[in-house]
């Protein structure tokens, strides 16, 4: 477990929570992708789960104190500590759910792990919320992506939230808070994670990923999330972004290329394919829908760039560029209602072509 790096203001928040002795049960980590909130919640739960360690260690990772549950927690195999992704789905008991594809946190797989009870073959689970602690100082349940529970299973993990046993504490991560129900946010503390500043987002770059001659416009990428200039490295956005520009060049001229489509579409199929290859469970829907939102953050990073670089005096390109945002986010909008992505794609090049011909 690696010291973390920024988030000085939630890791306070969280320090003196730890030195209060009234430590809530139930609490919310929200924030942009990306930027550490998972990697956060365990090192809170390391600091929960070592009878060694203190709230001054809290931040420091693994090589804060040497113990045997410290080891354990660095190793992954803690037996206190339950971290629920939507892709565990795939080492569940129920049949059902190890074939189903990965698009959301189940109710089923929440019962296995979580709040125990019947799941939809029939099998009954024993709660491991209430189950003792195998090693005697507590449990942590961390549910990554929370706003993927539908509401059956928000509210079914209620009860749990509102009462867990003692030394029990749950983490709900999720970069959408707002699609939590207000009864679960009404049960949890809120903390909230932004994006690290420039030094320590060049820290991590320096740390975590040989950039090479890339460090900066990774940097201009992520806007303070680390995992968004993984996710660059790993998809081969960068070159992606290299093919785009003198496309998007002549769409700032105001001619409309047919290039735009072709460029993103094989950017989209090629990390879909690269997501299902690495996973056989996973969504090619739902991997199409998060390759095309890289797409239009790195447009919505065009826009923004010219933006900083426009005279202060030119209203009209102002105002362009400012109507160029809006046509992006209503295509994130349009996708994310189901619209077609083809029509939406050659849609958004041609609005763009005609914003700059205006």
């Amino acid at each position: 477990m690696k010291p973390v790096i920024g988030h000085h203001a939630a890791l306070d928040t969280l320090r003196s929570a730890l030195e209060s002795g009234r430590l809530h049960h139930a609490w919310i980590f929200s924030g942009p992708p990306g930027i550490g909130k998972c990697l956060v919640a365990s090192e809170f739960a390391r600091v929960l789960l070592d009878p060694q360690a203190g709230a001054g260690d809290l931040g420091n990772g693994g090589t804060a104190v040497v113990s045997p549950e410290g080891e354990k927690l660095s190793a992954g195999n803690h037996p206190d500590l339950h971290v629920v992704h939507k892709e565990d789905s795939v080492h569940a008991r129920t049949r059902s759910l190890r074939d189903r594809k990965q698009m959301n946190v189940p109710l089923d797989l929440l019962r296995e792990r979580i709040i125990g009870g019947h799941t939809s073959d029939g099998a009954m689970h024993e709660a491991p919320a209430y189950r003792k602690s195998v090693l005697g100082n507590g449990k942590v349940f961390i549910i990554d992506e929370s706003e993927l529970m539908d509401n059956n299973g928000q509210n079914s993990i209620l009860k749990t939230l509102e009462e867990p046993p003692r030394d029990t504490w749950i983490i709900l991560v999720t970069s959408r808070p707002e699609r939590l129900l207000p009864t679960v946010r009404s049960r949890c503390d809120h903390v909230r994670f932004g994006p690290l500043p420039d030094d320590d987002m060049r820290r991590w770059l320096d740390e975590n990923i040989d950039g090479g001659d890339d460090v900066d416009w990774l940097l201009d990428w992520s806007e303070g999330a680390p995992g968004m200039a993984l996710l660059a490295k790993e998809s081969n956005l960068i070159r992606c972004a290299s093919d785009l520009e003198p496309v998007i060049e002549s769409l700032n001229s105001g001619d409309w290329q047919k290039e735009f489509g072709v460029v993103v579409t094989e950017f989209i199929s090629a990390r879909a394919d690269q997501v299902v290859k690495q996973n056989k469970k996973a969504s090619k829907d739902v991997a199409n829908k998060q390759a095309l939102s890289l797409i239009l953050r790195l447009l919505g990073m065009h826009v923004r760039t010219r933006l900083a670089n426009t005279a202060p005096g030119d209203v009209e390109s102002g105002r362009r560029l400012w109507e160029l945002a809006n046509r992006i986010g209503d295509a994130e909008d349009q996708l994310q209602r189901g619209l077609n992505m083809k029509h939406v794609l050659e849609t958004l090049a041609a609005e763009w072509s005609q914003t700059c011909r205006t």
